[in-house]
C-alpha cells in the first residue's frame, strides 16, 4: 500500500484578508474583484454564481452562496450575508475596489427600461396640460356640489320665500356655465388635440 498523505488545512491563514490591489496570479489577466481577492472561487468552475467555503467560520464544505454578478452573498452555515460593503467590512477592507463592466442586460430589461423613459417623456410633455384640467374638473365638482346645495336648501325653505328664487337663478346660471366648460373640455379631448 502507498502512503497516505494527510492535508490540513490552516483555515485561519485562509480567512486573513489579502492586500487589496494584490497582482493576479497570471500575468495579463484582469484585476481581481473583492470576492476574487478573499475567497476561493475555484469551486465554481469559471461560473459567476454558487457555493465556496465561507471564510467567516471553520467551513468543511461549500456553504457561502456568492453572485459574482449581483456582488451578493450568504452563508447558509454562520448566516452572513449582505453586498459588497458588508463583505468588505467584514473583511477588514476600507476601500473597495472599482467595479468592473457592468453585467449585460437581457432584451426584456433593455426593452422595460426604454418603455420606462419614453413614458416619463410623455408626462412631462403633459405636465403643462394636466394642471389646468385638474383645476377645471374641480371648478365643476365645486360647481355641482354648490349647485346640488343651492335646490337642497331651496327645497327646504318652500316655494314661498323670495330668496329662494334669487338663490335658483344664481344656480341656474353656475349650471349653464360650469356645462359649457365641460362640454368644451371634452370636445378638445375628443378632437385628439391632447391624447
Amino acid at each position: 500500500m502507498g502512503t497516505r498523505i494527510k492535508r490540513t488545512h490552516d483555515r485561519r491563514a485562509r480567512a486573513l484578508p489579502q492586500p487589496v490591489g494584490a497582482q493576479p496570479a497570471v500575468v495579463g489577466a484582469a484585476p481581481r474583484t473583492l470576492f476574487d481577492t478573499h475567497l476561493d472561487l475555484t469551486p465554481l468552475r469559471g461560473r459567476r454564481e454558487g457555493l465556496v467555503r465561507c471564510p467567516f467560520h471553520d467551513d468543511r464544505t461549500p456553504s457561502l452562496s456568492v453572485d459574482l454578478d449581483r456582488g451578493v452573498f450568504h452563508c447558509f452555515g454562520c448566516g452572513e450575508g449582505g453586498g459588497r460593503h458588508r463583505f468588505a467590512a467584514l473583511v477588514g477592507v476600507s476601500h473597495l475596489p472599482a467595479d468592473g463592466p457592468r453585467p449585460r442586460e437581457s432584451a426584456l430589461q433593455v426593452a422595460r427600461r426604454d418603455a420606462w423613459r419614453r413614458e416619463l417623456r410623455r408626462l412631462e410633455e403633459y405636465r403643462e396640460w394636466i394642471g389646468p384640467l385638474f383645476e377645471i374638473a374641480d371648478f365643476i365638482r365645486r360647481s355641482t356640489r354648490a349647485i346640488r346645495q343651492a335646490r337642497e336648501v331651496a327645497t327646504l325653505l318652500g316655494p314661498n320665500e323670495p330668496r329662494v328664487w334669487r338663490m335658483l337663478e344664481h344656480a341656474t346660471e353656475v349650471e349653464r356655465e360650469a356645462l359649457a366648460v365641460e362640454a368644451e373640455v371634452d370636445s378638445i379631448l375628443r378632437s385628439g388635440r391632447i391624447a
